[in-house]
C-alpha cells in the first residue's frame, strides 16, 4: 500500500526487485503466496490484501522505471498468484472469500466494514494489474481471458455487496463505497453518483473525518481528487482532530515525528502501537501525484494541476514541488493566488530534463467553466477562437491537453 510513495521518494528499485525475488522464494506450487516475507507472522494462502504485494510492486516500479522488463519478469509468479486467488474464489464466491485483516485499524470506535468485501477487492485489484500487464507484455489470450473473467467478477461484486433499497454498499461505511467506487466498472452508471454522494455525506456526517483502515485509506484521496472532491481531500488531509494525519503530530498526548501505525496510538496499549510505520504512508503517494499532479504513463512524465475551488483556494494557494525522476529533476509550481496571476487563471512553471517527454493537462477552473485563452512563455498558443497549435481541447471535459519536450515553461491559462 505504501510503494508507490516509497518510490516517489525514494531511489529503491534494487531494494524491491530484490523483495519480489524474495517472494518468488516462498511461493507454493499452487502459487499461494504468505502475508509476510520471509515468513514471520500469518501464514499461506495471505490475504489478498497483503499478497497484492507482488502484482502492485511489481506494476508501481514498471510505472516509476518505464522497465517493461520488470513486467515480463515477474508475470509468470503474478498469474500463478492470481490463479491461487481464483482457486480459492471457485471454493466460495466472493461472498465468503478468504480474508485475515479486513480493512485492518479503522479508528476506534469505527468497526470494521464487510471483511468479505475488502478481501473481494484485493482480488478484483488484482486480476485488474494482470490484465493492464497482459496488455502491455502482447499476451493476448490472457488479456481476452482475463477481462472476461474480471466481468464476471464485477458483476458479481455489485450483485453481493450492493444493498438497493439503501444505494450503498455492505454496511453504508466509507470503507466499503471508496474500495467498490476505486475498482473499475464495478459500480453500474446508474448508482454511481448515489454511491458517491452517499459517500461523501457520511465524510460530512462525521465533520469531515475518514473511519478508513489501512486498505480503504490508500484509495479515499485519489479517488476524491478524481471525481471533483479535490476540495474536501484537501480537507480531510488538512485536518488536525481525531481521526487524521494532523492528529498525529498535533495532540494532547504525544506529538508525532514519524507516522502512526495506529490513528489513536497514545490510547492503545504497548503491543501492536508502532510510532514509526509506513502502513498509512500511501498518502504520501497523493501529495505527488495529486497535488503536485506528477505522475507517470510509459515514457510519458503527465504534469495535471489541481486547483481548490474559489471558496476553499484559501486551504492551498500555492503547489512547489522538485522530483527526482528516472529522467532527470522534473520541477512543476503553480497558484492562483492573485497576487502572482489575474482572476480566473492559473500560473503553471514546469522544468522538464532533458531528453524527456511531458504531457500537460488543464482541468477546468471551476465547475463548467471553459478556457478561452493558453499562454506559453508570454506567447499566446491556443485561445477559443483559433484552436491549432497542437493543444487538444475536450468539449465535453473542458480538458487541455498539450506535449512538450524538455525545457522549462510558463503557462497562464484563463477560463471563463
Amino acid at each position: 500500500m505504501s510503494v508507490n510513495e516509497a518510490l516517489y521518494n525514494f531511489d529503491l528499485i534494487k531494494f524491491y526487485l530484490n523483495y519480489l525475488n524474495l517472494i518468488a522464494d516462498i511461493q507454493l506450487p499452487d502459487g499461494s503466496i504468505s502475508d509476510t516475507v520471509p515468513v514471520t507472522f500469518g501464514g499461506y494462502p495471505a490475504d489478498p490484501n497483503w499478497g497484492t504485494a507482488l502484482p502492485t510492486i511489481t506494476w508501481q516500479l514498471y510505472r516509476h522505471y518505464n522497465d517493461i522488463e520488470i513486467l515480463r519478469d515477474h508475470y509468470s509468479n503474478i498469474r500463478a498468484y492470481v490463479e491461487s486467488l481464483r482457486a480459492g474464489y471457485n471454493k466460495t464466491g466472493l461472498a465468503k472469500l478468504a480474508y485475515h485483516y479486513g480493512d485492518w485499524v479503522p479508528p476506534p470506535p469505527q468497526p470494521m466494514t464487510n471483511v468479505y468485501l475488502i478481501a473481494s477487492y484485493g482480488f478484483l485489484h488484482d486480476v485488474s494489474l494482470l490484465i493492464n500487464m497482459s496488455q502491455i507484455l502482447g499476451y493476448t489470450n490472457d488479456t481476452q481471458s482475463y477481462t472476461i473473467f474480471y466481468q464476471k467478477l464485477a458483476e458479481e461484486f455489485h450483485r453481493v455487496f450492493f444493498t438497493p433499497t439503501a444505494g450503498y454498499y455492505a454496511d453504508g461505511m466509507q470503507a466499503a463505497q471508496i474500495l467498490a467506487l476505486a475498482l473499475p466498472n464495478v459500480v453500474p452508471t446508474n448508482v454511481r453518483d448515489t454511491v458517491f454522494k452517499h459517500l461523501i455525506q457520511d465524510i460530512n456526517d462525521k465533520g469531515n473525518h475518514v473511519s478508513t483502515g489501512i486498505v480503504s485509506t490508500a484509495a479515499i484521496f485519489p479517488l476524491l481528487s478524481d471525481n471533483g472532491q479535490h476540495d474536501l481531500a484537501v480537507e480531510l488531509v488538512s485536518s488536525i482532530t481525531y481521526p487524521s494525519f494532523g492528529y498525529m503530530f498535533n495532540n494532547p498526548y504525544e506529538n508525532a515525528t514519524t507516522m502512526w501505525e495506529l490513528w489513536d496510538a497514545p490510547m492503545e496499549g504497548p503491543g501492536m502501537d508502532s510510532r514509526n510505520h509506513h502502513m498509512f504512508g500511501s498518502i504520501g503517494g497523493w501529495f505527488y501525484s495529486h497535488l503536485a499532479g506528477i505522475n507517470f504513463q510509459s515514457d510519458l512524465i503527465i504534469i495535471r494541476p489541481r486547483m481548490l475551488t474559489e471558496n476553499k483556494k484559501h486551504l492551498l494557494t500555492k503547489i512547489d514541488c522538485q522530483l527526482n525522476t528516472l529522467y532527470g529533476l522534473v520541477h512543476v509550481s503553480y497558484t492562483r493566488d492573485e497576487h502572482y496571476t489575474l482572476p480566473n487563471s492559473i500560473l503553471l512553471r514546469v522544468s522538464i530534463p532533458s531528453n524527456a517527454q511531458a504531457q500537460i493537462i488543464f482541468e477546468p477552473l471551476f465547475p463548467g467553466a471553459r478556457c478561452v485563452l493558453l499562454i506559453e512563455n508570454n506567447n499566446i498558443i491556443w485561445s477559443i477562437d483559433n484552436k491549432e497549435n497542437n493543444v487538444c481541447h475536450d468539449s465535453n471535459t473542458g480538458l487541455i491537453t498539450l506535449e512538450i519536450g524538455s525545457g522549462d515553461y510558463e503557462y497562464q491559462a484563463f477560463w471563463k
